[in-house]
């Protein structure tokens, strides 16, 4: 039945929800990622992680306190397989997340040169702050009956002289494995994720692996949301 349906949702076109303006991003806080008109008084202690780790990155070069957050236990590692690449990883609300195609593959599958090093950052994503985002996954849900469960945004680029720059996302294939948090497991349900992409571009993108825990599954380098779901 997996298999039937795996073929039937690979790709769900959502015109309508869809139409999101190509000058305005679908992904982060206020659905502009760095955008500081929320004011601090309301971010989260995640928000200013991410806002002080981005203004170290962009600063004259990558900070000790990068690495540090990037080691926390299991927020860069899934089902037992760490992450290839270094970065931040602070999506605290799936059960650690890795990018398992390996460093070399990235790097040569993105034209990378000497110097330039593919990089992460990976954290959650707050639907109320990202309204386009969440509207489109929810969308994308209903038309399979699913239930909505955490997102995360996810930034693939690279590091080139202590400053990052997201990658095309055009280009190779990127694979991705999710843990599932326990508030969100079900025994006999099927999982998958919700993309969500620049542009307005969505889909749905099945379970690759046989593990209950996880879900993995292919993408490419830039900015995304994905979200998880199951039916």
């Amino acid at each position: 039945m997996k298999a039937k349906l795996a073929k039937r949702i690979m790709t769900v076109a959502l015109a309508g929800t869809l139409m999101l303006a190509s000058s305005v991003s679908v992904f982060a806080y206020g659905d502009s990622y760095g955008d500081s008109s929320s004011g601090s008084s309301s971010k989260s202690d995640e928000e200013k992680v991410v806002e002080i780790i981005t203004a170290s990155i962009e600063s004259d070069g990558e900070s000790a306190g990068v690495a540090s957050v990037a080691e926390l236990p299991n927020l860069n590692a899934a089902g037992g397989t760490a992450s290839s690449l270094a970065g931040v990883y602070i999506a605290t609300n799936v059960n650690g997340t890795a990018i398992t195609t390996g460093l070399d593959t990235i790097a040569s599958g993105y034209a990378l040169v000497a110097g330039e090093k593919p990089y992460a950052r990976i954290y959650n994503m707050d639907g109320k702050k990202s309204p386009l985002a969440q509207a489109a996954i929810d969308s994308a849900a209903a038309s399979l009956g699913a239930v909505v469960g955490p997102a995360i945004n996810v930034e693939i680029g690279k590091m080139s002289s202590g400053k990052f720059s997201l990658l095309p996302s055009d280009g190779a294939a990127v694979t991705l494995k999710v843990g599932i948090p326990k508030s969100f497991a079900q025994d006999g349900k099927t999982f998958a994720v919700v993309a969500v992409r620049p542009g307005g571009a969505v889909s749905i993108l099945t379970d690759t692996d046989a593990d209950p825990n996880t879900v993995t599954f292919s993408t490419t380098a830039g900015q995304g949301a994905y979200a998880l779901i199951k039916y």
